[in-house]
């Protein structure tokens, strides 16, 4: 009886859902600001990135979540402690200090020397942004594992363009899977440079096909089994995930181990890994593909968080003070408490809280964060200004800029594109990084500021890398890289560049059709349907949430839906691919006579000017009809009411449908 007792208890133990939240980033892509603040507490649409992470987490049904720290310990188990996660349950949140981690590898060393871990776990680092269920893939891991406990990994990838916002640049991988069960026969990282691929032949005795491909982003949110920490622990060469211990396990001929991945395409999952993609994700967060973790679901709770959502894609919280000549303009979160001048523009931005902004004042793509004053006559270009910084008027900071916290530049001074300042000078504060435990104080003197970094009457120091590891060859020797790719991603993938950037005159951007704005939001939402190869369903609720959200009608789904199925197609071949694949899309949203017959007006004005569909307008109809798009009835009134040149392509057709109702009626008399 005792022994079954302990044998129950065994199970329950093991069937405790755990997580392992990886808090230092080991890298210095968001220096200096990381030297005063750990990254996984910096804001994200003025949310710490970590609840981000945590709320995924705890969507997942998630029991327990050992956040493991070591670059600012205190800040963050502070943090944890006056948050909403000190008397969570559910899951319980546990942070676990370490005296010295310089990689993701000794992280988990720690880990397993301390036994904390008595099942598999979920492994993620506290920058991680995601709206997956991931049940489906704990299912697939746990029922592997039953069948070979030798499957000791999955990891989460998204299929994705190689040209996609969220594909972290410099990051990019080359997956070898088996087609049937997504085992990771090989991977290769494809930088700092390309490598070849070599397959052994041995490879296709044991898988009868293989897939290579590079379409697919690495989320870095890896199902492990207790396996994973000790094989760490066993390989001290194991540093990172990818790198190392991935590849180190599948080319290991002594192991014997397997690792899979498990493919997403309609959710959201990514990591907040550089500037690029802080602000890829924070577009995205705006635009509300990270829905439910949105501004104005308030995931911190109605205490912290006031925000409520106005069209189009704009976030405020209580207390925000705007002149009435202010312009807010697209995609713009404005924190609580926040004073915006006369006058000024914002687009594509986030400000915080309790921030004061002057007159005539323009911000792009920028992320202002809490309490930054900012004068009058100002342009912030594609920059990030931290807390309690200062612009002082006159200033103009170009792009790829970073104002580390407590930093005043100006006046009339500009701040030139990839600048990044900090307060403290190296000589008075060592360069430091997320991966090392404490910042040592160096008592000396600091050198006066110099007017030619931050104006006559700023304050700050231009940040250099002074503590560079000459071995970091693939993170740290890439500073410049880095941040270049941050402003060349902005330049790509701006969501609406409104703004003309060739003149300072604000009142160009009301003459921006407002309509002519909300269809491109349509299109948008469609074409990343086709890249990312979304359901059906999940288009249709997609598209239903911009209609609301930007006071659209249904004709405006059809419109847009027409121009964009149709723009793939080129011929009567790729008409039949298309329209089996996108257009019960269309079906969607006609449900009636009078929407059957909008919707063969869309299809005649846009095949009127564009000749290549003028020649496949009767196939077009024919599937209209074939997929009950419309009906038979439908499509001869609108052949008899309508008299345009284009309908000598349809005759054939329309011949056809006309002879098929004389033969129905004959065959009912």
């Amino acid at each position: 009886m005792a022994s079954r007792s302990k044998e129950k208890e065994k199970m329950q133990v093991e069937e405790v859902l755990a997580a392992v939240v990886v808090a230092d980033s080991f890298n210095k892509r968001f220096m200096p600001l990381t030297g005063s603040k750990p990254r996984c507490l910096l804001p994200l649409a003025n949310v710490p990135l970590i609840e981000y992470t945590l709320e995924f987490l705890a969507t997942a049904n998630v029991e327990e979540v050992f956040v493991v720290c070591c670059a600012h310990s205190d800040q963050i188990i502070s943090y944890i402690k006056s948050s909403r996660w000190a008397n969570s349950t559910l899951p319980k949140v546990v942070t676990v200090v370490s005296q010295q981690l310089n990689s993701t590898g000794d992280a988990l060393r720690d880990l397993d020397a301390k036994q904390l871990l008595k099942s598999d776990f979920i492994l993620v680092s506290g920058d991680v942004v995601s709206n997956m269920d991931l049940g489906k893939a704990l299912g697939e891991h746990r029922a592997r594992r039953l069948v070979d406990k030798n499957a000791i990994m999955t990891m989460v990838v998204k299929t994705a363009s190689p040209t996609h916002r969220t594909r972290s640049k410099g990051e990019e991988g080359i997956y070898v899977l088996d087609a049937a069960t997504h085992e990771c026969v090989q991977y290769r990282s494809l930088f700092p440079k390309k490598q070849k691929l070599k397959l052994d032949l041995e490879f296709f005795n044991s898988h009868s096909e293989l897939q290579i491909r590079n379409d697919l982003i690495d989320c870095q949110i890896d199902i492990c089994s207790v396996d994973v920490p000790a094989l760490f622990t066993e390989n001290f060469d194991y540093q990172e995930i990818r790198k190392h211990f991935v590849r180190g396990i599948l080319e290991s001929d002594i192991l014997g181990k397997q690792i899979h991945c498990h493919i997403i395409s309609d959710t959201y999952a990514a990591r907040v890994r550089s500037t690029q993609m802080y602000d890829s994700i924070s577009k995205d967060v705006m635009a509300r593909w990270t829905y439910p973790m949105v501004p104005d679901t308030n995931i911190q709770g109605s205490a912290l968080s006031t925000y409520k959502y106005f069209n189009p894609y704009i976030y405020k919280e209580n207390n925000v003070i705007l002149s009435f000549t202010t312009k807010l303009v697209r995609h713009v979160v404005v924190g609580a408490e926040t004073e915006i001048g006369e006058k000024s523009v914002v687009s594509n931005s986030i400000i915080g809280r309790n921030c004061k902004i002057g007159k005539n004042v323009r911000v792009n793509g920028s992320y202002i964060w809490d309490n930054v004053e900012i004068g009058d006559n100002c342009v912030i270009e594609r920059s990030i200004l931290a807390n309690d910084v200062k612009v002082k008027a006159g200033v103009t900071i170009e792009k790829g800029s970073i104002l580390s916290f407590g930093v005043k530049v100006g006046p009339n001074f500009k701040v030139q594109e990839f600048s990044r300042l900090i307060l403290e000078n190296a000589s008075t504060r060592r360069s430091s990084f997320d991966s090392n435990s404490d910042i040592d104080d160096q008592v000396s003197a600091a050198p006066a500021y110099s007017p030619l970094d931050v104006g006559a009457e700023g304050a700050g120091y231009v940040w250099h890398d002074d503590d560079s590891d000459a071995e970091d060859t693939e993170e740290d020797a890439r500073p410049i890289l880095e941040v270049c790719a941050m402003a060349r991603d902005i330049t790509l993938h701006d969501m609406d560049d409104i703004i003309d950037e060739d003149t300072d005159d604000e009142d160009d951007m009301s003459n921006v059709d407002p309509l002519e704005k909300s269809r491109g939001e349509l299109i948008s939402t469609i074409e990343r349907a086709f890249e990312e190869n979304h359901t059906i369903d999940n288009v249709a609720l997609e598209l239903n949430t911009v209609k609301f959200a930007e006071n659209l009608e249904f004709h405006d789904i059809r419109f847009t839906a027409v121009l964009t199925i149709l723009n793939l197609v080129s011929n009567a071949a790729t008409l039949t691919t298309t329209m089996t694949r996108w257009g019960q899309l269309l079906q969607r949203f006609v449900t009636d006579e009078e929407e059957q017959l909008d919707l063969l007006e869309i299809l005649e004005a846009h095949c009127a000017e564009v000749e290549t569909h003028a020649k496949l307008y009767g196939k077009i109809l024919q599937c209209f009809y074939e997929m009950d798009i419309c009906d038979e009835e439908v499509i001869l009134q609108w052949s008899k009411q309508t008299t345009t040149s284009i309908h000598a392509s349809a005759k054939a057709f329309i011949t056809w449908l006309e002879e098929a109702e004389e033969e129905s009626e004959s065959d009912s008399d």
